[in-house]
């Protein structure tokens, strides 16, 4: 039986996010002498879009999905308790605000087996009061989690400016499989029934339509480019929790006047082919952790536009991947694009950097091994005592320590 054994624990929606993609391509790559994994998510009673179990199925995992009633179903503790019964697991990977306090209270009911607990901060996607009173409450429960990764430096800054000690956090950048992402795969497609006329330039979004995405800016910025590329198109391909956003969105796009100009392409199964299709990758998010679309877009040869948040500047070299400029600056991130739409070699240049530094930097396979290491530490950890702990940074640069509490 492997030292490890791992249940990565999530919550989410619909067809899921950046960080479902690396839950479940981790858990069907990881080394099965090192670690076993079994994934559970807990999904809305009502979320009959949740398509997550169809992926994991489709890559061989070992599954559970929990239906969760109501904000807080005392039932999903039990589900949670008997998998770890079942399985023999030793060490809970949790990876949002409700799944740390579901792994925090099963630990507490299941105190006599030895069970390490680590949770991923991929950033926070909470605003308003509720949002800042589950970070609040997040907060408390990963100062008593043995380990906390962080996806970016910026993730750790926040997290030990709330008081985590940086002991117990570790940077790992999310990764990628640069080669299903790359500017070989995929067909440009989308501009095929669109009329005679060619387009260009394509600009693109990948993601979730979400509040945090500010895409409010993101259309603001396509009116301006509109003015001086009456060509242009601006193509997001994504959706959201339900349809509210889209359509203040699907407004304001008439009030700009750029209604011809907007594709709202929905979401994609593979976005291969969309980011085949675009010129430029733009992201105006207000708060990010490292964003997997950038990735992506980056992996695919995109040069890219990107707002001064969370870990965008640890992807993006500005002037050297990609243009980086401050949050809501609707005239700088146009002028970025406008740049670069003027620049073929410009352009060129820039997304084979940005290609180049996904390799060298945010492999996916390094990740995985630096993970499993931090696994079999935190599992050890349980039993055997560590007399001078160190600084945990793992990051796509630095070697791999890890420290205690």
């Amino acid at each position: 039986m492997p030292p490890v054994r791992l249940l990565e624990l999530r919550t989410t929606y619909k067809w899921g996010g950046g960080p479902d993609k690396t839950i479940l391509l981790s858990a069907s790559r990881h080394d099965p002498q090192r670690v076993s994994v079994v994934v559970a998510y807990v999904r809305g009673a009502h979320d009959y879009e949740f398509a997550i179990a169809d992926k994991a199925r489709a890559l061989g995992l070992t599954f559970y999905e929990i239906e969760e009633r109501g904000k807080f179903d005392l039932r999903v503790l039990g589900a949670i308790r008997d998998i770890i019964i079942e399985h023999d697991i030793n060490l809970i990977h949790a990876h949002d605000y409700k799944t740390d306090l579901f792994a925090y209270i099963v630990r507490a009911l299941l105190r006599r087996r030895a069970l390490s607990l680590l949770s991923t901060a991929h950033g926070w996607a909470l605003l308003g009061t509720r949002g800042e009173l589950y970070r609040r409450l997040d907060l408390f429960l990963l100062r008593r989690f043995d380990h906390v990764l962080a996806v970016s430096h910026a993730t750790k800054n926040g997290l030990t400016s709330a008081g985590i000690p940086p002991t117990s956090i570790s940077v790992l950048h999310n990764a990628i499989d640069t080669e299903t992402w790359s500017p070989s795969r995929g067909h440009p497609g989308y501009q095929e029934g669109w009329g005679s006329v060619s387009y260009f330039p394509i600009i693109g979004y990948v993601g979730r339509i979400t509040p945090e995405k500010d895409l409010h800016t993101w259309l603001r910025v396509a009116a301006l480019v509109a003015q001086q590329f009456p060509h242009a198109r601006f193509v997001l391909v994504g959706d959201g929790k339900d349809e509210v956003l889209l359509k203040e969105l699907q407004h304001q796009v008439g009030a700009l006047g750029i209604a011809k100009q907007v594709v709202f392409h929905g979401y994609q199964e593979s976005p291969l082919n969309s980011y085949r299709t675009f010129d430029i990758f733009l992201l105006t998010s207000t708060t990010e952790g490292l964003s997997n679309s950038l990735l992506e877009a980056m992996a695919m040869g995109l040069p890219t536009v990107v707002t001064r948040v969370g870990g965008n500047e640890e992807l993006v070299a500005d002037g050297h991947t990609g243009y980086v400029l401050s949050a809501g600056d609707v005239h700088g991130l146009a002028q970025a694009i406008i740049t670069l739409a003027q620049n073929e070699q410009l352009r060129r240049a820039m997304g084979q950097a940005g290609r180049e530094r996904i390799e060298h930097a945010f492999s996916f396979i390094h990740r995985l091994q630096r993970i499993e290491s931090l696994y079999e530490h935190l599992v050890g950890a349980q039993s055997t005592v560590i007399s001078s702990p160190s600084t945990a940074v793992l990051s796509s640069s630095s070697s791999t320590t890890f420290g205690n509490k």
